[in-house]
């Protein structure tokens, strides 16, 4: 676990076991633990340090999708982790990765690992994402993959230096989910 030596991981969680064991995994992977936060305002003051996030849902009541959008804004890549139901993460955080409790160590240290590198893609390497993306929007194989061209097309259309965009993988979800609402039905044919 080279890659997260060193690397400053918030854990927000209000279960104090679940972050406690979270904690453990990732120190054992030679990262430095923010927390573990059980409360929104633990959380948000240790969030400017982080190099990555573990965000329970709800911390004592209180919603956490507020800090999810700092994290983004500030370009630091997160999960969201919770026994809760987990549909009731608002869709502008459709491209962030979901575990669900409980969750074995090593795949918590997998899903970090790929959100780390993720962070770091490019259009290109984030096409196997955007077809599985695509997938789960529609059922149709072949239309899924003209959702990703359509996509494509839009960032081209409408190119952002990618410096500009706080998540490469929310930018292009919302140019999929665009092409989707303007283009759904030819999408099928």
């Amino acid at each position: 676990m080279q890659q997260l030596a060193g690397r400053r991981i918030l854990i927000a969680e209000d279960n104090l076991l679940s972050a406690q064991q979270l904690a453990e995994h990732f120190r054992s992977a030679r990262a430095i633990v923010l927390g573990p936060c059980l409360t929104l305002a633990a959380a948000e003051r240790q969030a400017p340090g982080a190099d990555l996030a573990i965000l329970g849902l709800d911390l004592r009541g209180e919603q956490v999708f507020d800090l999810a959008d700092q994290l983004r804004r500030s370009r630091v890549p997160f999960v969201f982790y919770s026994a809760l139901d987990l549909s009731q993460i608002p869709l502008r955080f459709a491209d962030v990765h979901r575990l669900e409790k409980p969750v074995a160590g090593n795949e918590t240290l997998e899903v970090v690992l790929q959100e780390l590198g993720r962070a770091e893609l490019t259009i290109e390497a984030m096409l196997p994402w955007l077809r599985l993306s695509a997938r789960l929007m529609m059922a149709d194989a072949n239309a899924a993959d003209r959702l990703v061209e359509a996509a494509l097309q839009l960032a081209l259309d409408h190119p952002r230096p990618l410096s500009q965009v706080s998540s490469v993988a929310a930018w292009l979800h919302a140019l999929m989910a665009q092409a989707l609402q303007d283009r759904g039905r030819d999408l099928l044919n």
